[in-house]
């Protein structure tokens, strides 16, 4: 192919073929922004073409807001639940489409990272890079947790060059300005910042000022002249309409009833399902042979994580936890469990199908519509799909091990003529099934978190029909104490979504890691009771905190706020 050109075109050919290039997705966006730059200011939001999410009318107030008015430096305050992370999500595709943005960094506890990363794919069309390593903070789009962003190697990188956007999940966790992380964020180099938070104070008022300078130094004047003006002390505000106005300057803040969203209903029931007594004979010998394994183990090397999966199998499927112990042997040697006890535990495997697995068959059988079935595990998955095969029921699978593309067809048979789901966490992540309205817990996981999250695949916004939420927990195990602390202590399944990670942030440690700890450690089923019971306070207590801490946020963000005076 000849290329024809004038000679004094010379010059820009020579540096076009010598400089470096932009990638074809970064190309097509840049291509793209030139042809919406027409649009003026921000009349229109140009992203609602290019998104896989219809947005609720006080998600584009609440963009529309924080472009127009607030210029890209605001905190995202809506109530748990009203979709902070796709109001986010818009507002940095709407900077990238006008070609006002192009480094943009998300900042996000660990635990949601992929949850980040999904979202913003699937959503919004976002291809962000989760970052670990400095090399991956030079790139343009980067999702990290905090934790791995501030250290020393990546934070050098993310310090020595400007973003043009930063959003901080979560962001009530920079509350003290002593904090590495309110240091670290300070000292990033940003054009637009967005913070977002449902309860932006937790026990301080100190903390709003600190979160608020972080965004907008000034906007709440000198500490001294916020503490005169604002402050009966630091658990109680006063001058609350003047605080509040000053706040509307730099926050946006919806409640539900603000919204007049129509959620669906949630019924849950929870069942004890007795064990037989072989399996019973196994779980306690089981579990004694684990807790002597952990509690022999000097302190200091003692990794509670492999006992942790260990008691999970157990609680989930017989099978599932001799699969592990089976692997163990195989490997001869093991720091967990020597090979000898495990073949011990294997040879007391209990013989035919486990107790859940019986009661699950014949509440299926009651069903008279679809129904999703969650599982941790991927062995479980298979006996529980093999068991419903044999009774020739129609099963869609989900789990880690399928493609992408495998999971889409998957779900698509189940919905146009499927009669059972199964899934595993991992299978069922990023995946609204609001089509459906069944749910059944076939184990419960340790974390409540991801409880939650397998609840939020139908009951959420879009769902049209009230929800039937079934938890299994076979009695006299793990299980049931989880079942009674979700319940009884937590109130979790009267929670708000979201409320749950707010209270368990409270915890001095992982929730799962805390009972797993109490189990091994326990010697009989006497201390294990009184150590659960001590742990259920610690609940009630953080339960007491985050009310405290709503009740708070109320009165300083909503209009009809009552007076109230935060507990120390």
């Amino acid at each position: 192919m000849d290329i024809l050109h004038h000679l004094s075109g010379i010059d820009v050919l020579q540096a076009f073929l010598a400089g470096p290039g932009d990638t074809k997705e970064w190309f097509e966006i840049r291509n793209a922004a030139a042809q919406l730059s027409l649009a003026h200011g921000f009349e229109r939001l140009l992203s609602l073409e290019t998104i896989n999410v219809e947005l609720y009318e006080h998600q584009v107030e609440a963009v529309l807001r924080v472009l127009r008015h607030m210029r890209g430096r605001a905190v995202l305050a809506d109530e748990v639940g009203l979709g902070k992370t796709i109001e986010a999500g818009v507002i940095a595709k709407e900077y990238l489409l006008r070609d006002l943005a192009r480094r943009i960094l998300i900042l996000v506890p660990s635990s949601l990272k992929n949850q980040w990363k999904s979202e913003l794919e699937e959503k919004i069309g976002l291809h962000f890079q989760i970052a670990c390593r400095p090399a991956s903070f030079a790139k343009d789009l980067v999702l990290a947790s905090i934790d791995t962003a501030k250290r020393k190697e990546n934070a050098a990188v993310i310090h020595e060059r400007p973003w043009d956007l930063v959003i901080v999940d979560e962001a009530h966790r920079l509350k003290n300005k002593a904090t590495v992380n309110w240091q670290f964020v300070n000292a990033i180099e940003k054009k637009y910042l967005l913070l977002l938070t449902a309860t932006p104070v937790q026990n301080d008022l100190r903390e709003l000022y600190n979160l608020i300078t972080l965004l907008k130094p000034g906007q709440l004047k000198t500490f001294t002249q916020f503490k005169r003006e604002f402050m009966i002390d630091r658990h109680a505000p006063k001058n609350v309409s003047g605080l509040r106005r000053l706040l509307s300057e730099v926050m946006v803040r919806k409640n539900r009833r603000d919204t007049l969203l129509f959620w669906p209903k949630r019924h849950v029931r929870s069942f004890s399902v007795p064990l037989g007594h072989e399996e019973s004979a196994f779980y306690r010998l089981m579990v004694e042979e684990l807790g002597w394994a952990y509690r022999s183990r000097p302190t200091g090397k003692r990794n509670i994580l492999p006992y942790l999966l260990l008691l999970r199998e157990l609680c989930s499927h017989p099978q599932t936890a001799a699969k592990t112990l089976t692997g163990l042997v195989k490997a001869g040697r093991s720091s967990i469990l020597p090979a000898e006890r495990c073949r011990r535990l294997l040879a007391c495997l209990p013989p035919g199908p486990p107790a859940k697995l019986v009661w699950t068959m014949d509440f299926v059988k009651k069903l008279t519509e679809p129904a999703i079935i969650f599982t941790e595990f991927r062995t479980t998955l298979e006996e529980v799909a093999a068991a419903c095969r044999r009774a020739g029921w129609a099963v869609e699978l989900i789990h880690g091990g399928l493609s992408a593309a495998e999971k889409e067809q998957a779900v698509a048979r189940f919905r146009k003529n499927g009669r059972l789901l199964l899934s595993t966490e991992c299978g069922g992540e990023g995946w609204n099934l609001q089509f459906c309205r069944v749910l059944l817990n076939y184990d419960l996981p340790w974390n409540p978190l991801r409880l939650e999250q397998r609840i939020g695949r139908i009951h959420r916004l879009g769902q049209k029909d009230d929800v039937m939420v079934v938890n299994l927990a076979t009695e006299g195990t793990m299980e049931s104490y989880i079942l009674y602390l979700l319940e009884q202590k937590l109130g979790m399944f009267d929670l708000v979504i979201g409320e749950l990670e707010q209270i368990l942030a409270d915890l001095p440690g992982s929730y799962e890691q805390l009972l797993a700890h109490l189990a091994l450690e326990s010697r009989d089923e006497e201390e294990l009771r009184a150590r659960l019971e001590a742990f259920g306070k610690e609940l009630e207590r953080a339960c007491r905190v985050y009310e405290n801490v709503r009740q708070l946020n109320m009165q300083l963000f909503s209009p009809d706020g009552r007076s109230v005076y935060l507990e120390a």
